[in-house]
């Protein structure tokens, strides 16, 4: 299967970024962001022809279960648990694995969330503590510059996730948490629009002023 995405392709050499939404179906904050970064490359030509690089853009990974308007699609499984997935399994594995198809063909990659519609979690940006150093430190980069107030970086050993995936493939990978609740929160919307323009700006994919910076505090653990 084929996810629904946008590419943005410039003509000047950069880096491949991935950014996802929608992993879970109750996610909607990402949703919207995402979609509207697609309708700000679309109407910007600044911005697409200042680009170096591509970048993919996908608002919503977990159709199926966006339709139900539920985490998770009608086999019931956690697609944040069963990446890589299989071509041949349900439609989650089949989602899990064109997810993973797309993130093993990246150079970077950004997967957004929120706590869905049971739970709010604190805005923060975090990513896996991997064992390359040099993956490590672009994550670094990329969380601060994605400029949340909380930066966490959690256990590297978590399997099925598709941050696991984008570890394994050795490509730096951050995710993001704003809120949640069953809202779609503007400033939501707004703060990770901001981050994934940041980041790119970090990676020198886009001219792009960096804000001052909002973080608090940061933790490896």
């Amino acid at each position: 299967m084929e996810l629904t995405k946008r590419v943005f392709q410039s003509q000047i050499d950069g880096p491949q970024l991935l950014i996802t939404g929608g992993v879970h179906g109750d996610e909607f904050e990402p949703m919207a962001a995402i979609r509207r970064l697609i309708d700000k490359f679309d109407s910007d030509e600044i911005l697409t022809t200042t680009l170096r690089g591509s970048v993919t853009l996908v608002p919503v990974v977990n159709e199926a279960a966006f339709l139900r308007g539920h985490r998770c699609a009608e086999d019931g499984l956690d697609l944040a648990r069963v990446c890589p997935g299989r071509i041949d399994g349900s439609i989650t594995e089949r989602t899990a694995r064109a997810l993973s198809d797309l993130i093993q063909a990246a150079d970077y990659y950004i997967d957004l969330h929120t706590g869905g519609t049971e739970l709010s979690v604190l805005p923060l940006t975090g990513y896996a503590i991997h064992q390359n150093a040099e993956v490590l430190a672009a994550q670094r980069r990329m969380a601060r510059a994605f400029n949340l107030p909380t930066i966490w970086g959690t256990a590297g050993n978590l399997d099925g996730r598709s941050l696991s995936v984008a570890r394994d493939a050795q490509v730096p990978a951050i995710y993001a948490e704003y809120l949640g609740s069953a809202t779609c929160h503007e400033d939501g919307i707004v703060a990770y629009v901001n981050g994934c323009l940041n980041v790119m700006a970090e990676l020198k994919m886009l001219d792009h002023e960096q804000p001052e910076s909002r973080i608090e505090r940061t933790v490896e653990d």
